[in-house]
Formats: C-alpha cells, structure tokens, sequence
C-alpha cells in the first residue's frame, strides 16, 4: 500500500481561503451545519460552524490542500456532531422520579426531553440522507428553503412568511421536493 504525503496548508493559506470564501460557500457551510445540528438541542448551527472553523485555525484539524476547504469544514463539522452524539449517549440517564417539575403547570422535563432512540448507525445513514438531499437541492434555493424550515419545525405559514411564499407557491415547491425525493430514493420504498 502506498504511503500518501499530503501537502497541509500553511496558517496564511488557510487565513486566504477562509478570506476568500464566497457567499455561495458561507450560505452551503450554513445550510451543512443547519443539518448536521438537527435533533442536538445544545448545540447551534453558528456555534458548530464557528467550532469547526476554530480547529482549523487552532491546528487542532490540518487541511490537505487537495480538499476543497468546505468540503474539509463539512467533514470537520461531521465530526464535531459525532462526538456531541458520543457525549450524548455516554451521559447519564435519570429516571423519571428522580427529575423534578420544572414549572407552575406541573410539567415534567421528560416531556421536554429529546429524543435519545437515535443510534451511531442512524445518525450516519441520516447524516448521509442529508448531504444527498442537500446535492439534490443544490440548484433549487426555494426547495431549501422549504427544507430548512420543515428540518427545524417550523409551521407552513412561517415558512411561506419566512420565505416569502404565497400557499399556491409553497404547495408547488412541496409537490417538486417529494417528486425529485421519490426519485432519487426509489431504492428505500416500502412495497407492500
């Protein structure tokens, strides 16, 4: 096997490329990071962003300069999310009598509780599943909007606000999202 040397950006290659990254790069870093937080309630999209970025500079990840720098932010925010996900399954679990009401209207934290069935598994073939979709979407900004709203749960009409939508509109981008999604994973229908 073949010992690949790879070249590792210099601090000012990598202070000029993140410089010179374009907004078409800042909004798909966005959009990456907007998916890979999904379902990790303590941790943001900016914060993840800003993490994988600082590790960079930090020399914490080295970037091959053979690797597209969003392509080497993409990967180093997979990871990030990989140990949250670690750190979340290694924590440990209360049961319901020892937590205690968290308000006046005598609710419980369980039913503010996130949702812990996930596993290592099903968060790579989700984290998969995302960046295909983000590929498909690639050229369709009205799709992802659509897609980003409904990823973090947001209402119809707070989308069609957000993006400034009528229903007629909204109901058609929905109907192209599902044609192209039926499509492009064909292979995972359930037949019955």
């Amino acid at each position: 096997m073949a010992v690949v040397n790879r070249k590792i950006a210099s601090q000012q290659e990598i202070a000029y490329a993140l410089r010179n990254l374009t907004d078409a790069d800042l909004r798909r870093l966005e959009r990456i990071a907007r998916f890979r937080i999904i379902g990790l309630n303590d941790l943001d999209w900016q914060d993840l962003l800003h993490d994988a970025v600082a590790r960079l500079l930090d020399g914490t990840r080295r970037w091959p300069k053979d690797i597209p720098l969003v392509v080497f932010l993409r990967e180093t925010m997979r990871s990030i999310v990989s140990e949250h996900w670690r750190r979340k399954k290694n924590t440990p679990v209360l049961s319901e009598a020892q937590l205690h009401r968290i308000d006046d209207t005598e609710r419980h934290i369980l039913e503010n509780a996130p949702d812990t069935t996930t596993n290592p598994e099903r968060q790579m073939l989700a984290s998969e599943t995302l960046a295909k979709i983000e590929k498909v979407f690639q050229g369709d900004p009205e799709a992802m909007r659509v897609i980003l709203g409904m990823a973090v749960g947001k209402s119809p009409n707070e989308i069609q606000k957000e993006a400034q939508m009528s229903s007629k509109r909204y109901a058609t981008t929905q109907r192209r999202i599902r044609r192209k999604l039926a499509r492009e994973f064909a292979d995972r229908r359930v037949t019955k």
